[in-house]
């Protein structure tokens, strides 16, 4: 069970919720399938930050507008693109001259909607640009990165992104850096079962199997695995510091949560890296589990500036 009126209204009540919460920080675009909000206090001369996907029951999307974060951001109904004209409409309101930059994960209908909303905004003269982030190491198996899905790794590169339009980086730029943290990044879903024995690595969000399943030992162990997957991408990076994130899931203790951490950084530093920052919290729970998304970004010098913890209404990352 949950309190909720139904999963129909669940998404639209949540925002009304959220701006009871925060009085004059947002504004709302009305769309029937899609929803919208806006800063109120948009800082106009840079340029604007966006963020869309699919609407889920953590702060991604809803929750990261604000400073520090999104200027916007746009999303369906749960697990669903949002539509089209709404992403368009919405990069409209906010632009001032210097562009659009707009961040969603690598799927399909999150593809086709945000380059159609792009097409709209070259028709009107609006510069944009759209990063398609592809951190999942177990999704599209045996192809290119450029053909994985994303997963909470978007967090990050909002940060990013939202600190070099503060800094007043023009629109190639923040292209530049974010799409090479996107290649940095790399992101995987840990699932616990419900009598707690066995440990699925590698879950996708549309119901692909995992990559890999074993008997639960301890944390320390998951930690070992998860690092076996991830790391060996990032070994062309091998002397940059590492940001780690772990995401919990809807399932996971706030006490589990900083466990993995732990277990995580430690193993880390047993096979010779730096953690040059990390966070903990529920950002986006997807799956209605326990365990969690850890996500591992290897960061030189010019990435690392720009990733200070940003404190969201409720949440840091």
């Amino acid at each position: 069970m949950k309190l909720l009126n139904s999963t129909e209204t669940a998404l639209d009540d949540m925002l009304k919720g959220l701006m009871l919460a925060q009085p004059g920080e947002f504004r709302r675009i009305e769309d029937e399938y899609s929803y919208a909000l806006v800063r109120q206090s948009l800082r106009f001369g840079k340029v604007q930050v966006m963020v869309n996907g699919g609407g889920g029951w953590g702060p991604l999307f809803p929750g990261v507008v604000g400073e520090g974060l999104a200027d916007a951001m746009v999303h369906g109904d749960f697990n669903c693109a949002p539509n089209a004209w709404l992403i368009y409409q919405a990069a409209r309101e906010i632009e001032d001259g210097k562009g659009v930059f707009i961040l969603t994960n690598n799927y399909a209908g999150d593809y086709l909607n945000n380059d159609m909303a792009q097409e709209l905004l070259n028709h009107e003269n609006i510069p944009s640009y759209v990063c398609y982030v592809s951190d999942n190491v177990c999704s599209a198996r045996g192809e290119g990165k450029d053909k994985r899905g994303g997963m909470t790794g978007i967090g990050l590169l909002l940060k990013l992104a939202s600190a070099l339009s503060q800094e007043g980086a023009e629109l190639e730029e923040i292209t530049r850096v974010v799409e090479k943290a996107n290649d940095r990044l790399r992101t995987i879903a840990v699932c616990c079962s419900e009598d707690g024995d066995v440990v699925e690595y590698g879950n996708g969000f549309s119901g692909e199997p995992p990559a890999f399943r074993e008997k639960y030992r301890s944390a320390d162990a998951s930690a070992q695995r998860i690092l076996d997957f991830l790391l060996p991408e990032l070994e062309d990076f091998r002397g940059d510091s590492l940001f780690l994130m772990v995401n919990r899931m809807k399932k996971m203790s706030y006490l589990e949560g900083y466990v993995m951490l732990n277990a995580l950084s430690g193993e880390l530093a047993r096979r010779g890296y730096s953690l040059g920052g990390c966070a903990v919290g529920g950002y986006f729970d997807a799956f209605d589990t326990n365990g969690c998304i850890v996500s591992v970004m290897a960061c030189d010098q010019e990435l690392k500036s720009c990733l200070k913890p940003v404190k969201g209404y409720d949440f840091t990352l």
